[in-house]
């Protein structure tokens, strides 16, 4: 199996391109990333991370793409509603079946017409990085792109932080997130980032009311045992609020957290469910799995595939 991903594109991208290849290969499987050509009819299974960075950053001939396409799978990680996700929806045409990390954005993918499935996203061993920190020296984290309304939100939970150890990290989406931007971390450096934090608040990109839940971040934080607590979010099941995870509305949100940093005994319980069901229940191995065995079974993505008519 070969694992397609962008090496100019986002860093969140070449992680998520990387659990995936780290769980075929848990599975039995020979696995690879590729940067540096298109998927081929070479009888092997082609999964593509984030088709509308790794077709645009490159410069092939339409031709071409729509050729790799038609024995790939792609592999979206955008969420509904953003220029990204319509622009992955375009690279994703001719493809016999699209993968989405997230029900929500599944089920939009559905309703454009595409075969879709979900790649339920659980934690793979790299991630852990918990028993190589020796302490938890940040009360709270927040990483995420910067938005207005990231920003305001933020600054209402000034009066619970300002007396507690906070790290925030706000970057700019207009362009990929290589690394190279101040505070940005990736790989190992953000698993060690996420493994000295206590509490890692999610605050969604506007102000919906239920927002999209943010898979990726959300797993490496558990899977390094730091408590999430985010604003209500659509498609986080099987992951249970109140269990896995905190979850309060903004209003409440300063309050939740000074009260779950307070109490030790509830956050260590919290850590430890989430712990165990990201990487063991959600290991994402299983789903992987469950994944290639579909792609082998229907004949997908590996040269053998007829193109449905007007894809």
């Amino acid at each position: 199996m070969n694992v397609f991903v962008s090496d100019r594109g986002n860093g969140f991208m070449s992680d998520i391109a990387g659990w995936i290849a780290e769980a075929a290969q848990q599975t039995g499987r020979t696995s690879a990333l590729v940067t540096d050509r298109l998927p081929a009819d070479d009888g092997g299974i082609n999964l593509v991370v984030a088709p509308h960075e790794f077709y645009l950053l490159r410069n092939d001939a339409d031709a071409a793409i729509r050729e790799a396409a038609r024995v790939s799978v792609p592999v979206c990680t955008e969420q509904p509603g953003t220029p990204w996700f319509l622009l992955s929806l375009g690279f994703c045409v001719g493809s016999p079946l699209v993968i989405d990390i997230n029900a929500t954005g599944t089920a939009a993918i559905e309703r454009e017409g595409f075969r879709a499935v979900r790649l339920e996203l659980g934690a793979v061993p790299s991630m852990d990085r918990s028993s190589f920190v020796d302490e938890r020296d940040i009360d709270v984290l927040f990483l995420g792109g910067d938005t207005p309304a990231r920003a305001s939100k933020l600054a209402s939970l000034a009066p619970a932080l300002w007396s507690r150890r906070a790290d925030i990290r706000l970057f700019s989406s207009s362009r990929p997130v290589t690394g190279d931007e101040p505070g940005v971390v990736f790989g190992r450096e953000k698993y060690d980032l996420l493994a000295r934090s206590r509490i890692l608040v999610n605050l969604h990109r506007s102000d919906d009311e239920h927002g999209y839940f943010e898979w990726a971040r959300l797993v490496e934080a558990m899977a390094n045992g730091c408590v999430v607590v985010s604003e209500p979010s659509l498609g986080h099941e099987p992951l249970v609020a109140g269990r896995h995870f905190v979850e309060a509305p903004l209003s409440d949100l300063p309050d939740t957290v000074v009260a779950l940093l307070d109490d030790g005994e509830r956050r260590a319980s919290i850590a430890a469910a989430a712990h165990a069901q990201v990487m063991e229940d959600l290991a994402l191995e299983r789903s992987v799995a469950e994944l290639l065995d579909l792609v082998e079974r229907d004949g997908l993505a590996i040269g053998t595939a007829a193109t449905p008519d007007g894809w």
